[in-house]
């Protein structure tokens, strides 16, 4: 792995921040790349390391010259692309929403294409494209699941995992895209489905927080799920073809969730609540197929995950990266 040099876009989102520090701590070259220089979620997620010293270049990939020249400049052979707006900010501005997450990822494919077979690229689909549970028999999905997305969002990665399939069959370029469920762990902030990383959060901190949802969910743990872009990144070096696939997690109740919690953080007992309302995206996998195409992928129980993300949450509170949630 001595020749790779990764470029992963988006690096100042929460799975962004994982992949880089991972790439990082493999010793790894990596071009770190956002729209702006905004890197507390590094800093976040390596605590008590502090920020390493990351080559980070600013980049806008609704730019198809300036996603080109990176790839080329600083000679990109791996590529993570995680940049784009989430479900609320695509709902609000959906030109806007269209020309990051469609057009951006159009740009990141003819630059991997331009720059020739030797590259491999993993891009960010979601389980959004499924749309809400409840249009899927008993809540579950499998990779060939039909598409129905119900938001602006899920539109677009749609159009993604279609991109992808029109580079592999005309330019021959290898890609793995992977759909996350619900992401929580450090770094996970802000979007529809962050509500059980703050309720960690707000158990850490010892504040009262109202989860916005009920019902079930599935959960993977953020660097496992960085972890697996890289692997799939690699995976698709000289593959040719296009390949999506779930990203697997652990199912839960929120309700058997903050239970959890309260089990780990027992002075946190009452402090986290929830609304009834089940959260609108699927929560049980059919047989998952990523493992044939990465080989073992990484998938930590949920009290491990849980346990961790306190104890980083308490360091990083204790060491002012954090302010204690609020609701």
């Amino acid at each position: 792995m001595g020749d790779e040099r990764f470029l992963v876009t988006g690096a100042g989102g929460c799975i962004g921040a994982w992949a880089v520090r991972l790439l990082l701590d493999e010793g790894v070259e990596v071009v770190a790349s956002d729209v702006r220089e905004d890197l507390r979620r590094l800093e976040l997620v390596s605590h008590p390391g502090g920020l390493p010293d990351v080559d980070f270049v600013a980049l806008d990939v609704t730019s198809t010259e300036a996603v080109a020249r990176v790839v080329a400049e600083r000679g990109v052979n791996r590529v993570v692309h995680l940049a784009g707006l989430q479900v609320p900010f695509c709902a609000a501005n959906p030109p806007l929403g269209a020309a990051v997450n469609v057009v951006g990822t159009v740009n990141v494919f003819e630059a991997v294409r331009a720059a020739g077979p030797g590259v491999g690229l993993a891009y960010a689909s979601s389980a959004a494209v499924f749309g809400s549970s409840s249009f899927a028999s008993s809540g579950m999905v499998g990779d060939t699941s039909p598409a129905l997305p119900d938001s602006h969002y899920g539109v677009y990665k749609v159009a993604n995992e279609g991109t992808a399939q029109m580079y592999a069959f005309h330019h021959g370029v290898g890609s793995v895209g992977l759909r996350p469920f619900v992401i929580y762990g450090p770094g996970r902030d802000q979007g529809m489905t962050s509500e059980p990383t703050t309720a960690m959060l707000a158990a850490a901190a010892g504040v009262p927080y109202r989860m916005k949802f009920g019902g079930n969910v599935l959960l993977t743990h953020a660097a496992d799920c960085a972890a697996a872009f890289i692997a799939s990144a690699r995976a698709a070096v000289g593959s040719g073809d296009a390949v999506c696939c779930n990203v697997p997690g652990r199912r839960i109740g929120v309700a058997a969730l903050v239970s959890l919690i309260e089990e780990i953080v027992p002075e946190a007992a009452g402090l986290v609540t929830f609304e009834t309302s089940p959260v609108k995206v699927a929560a049980l996998l059919e047989s998952p197929t990523l493992g044939a195409v990465i080989g073992e992928v990484p998938n930590r129980s949920l009290r491990e995950g849980v346990e961790s993300t306190i104890a980083h949450f308490r360091g990083a509170l204790t060491a002012g990266l954090l302010e204690p949630p609020r609701g």
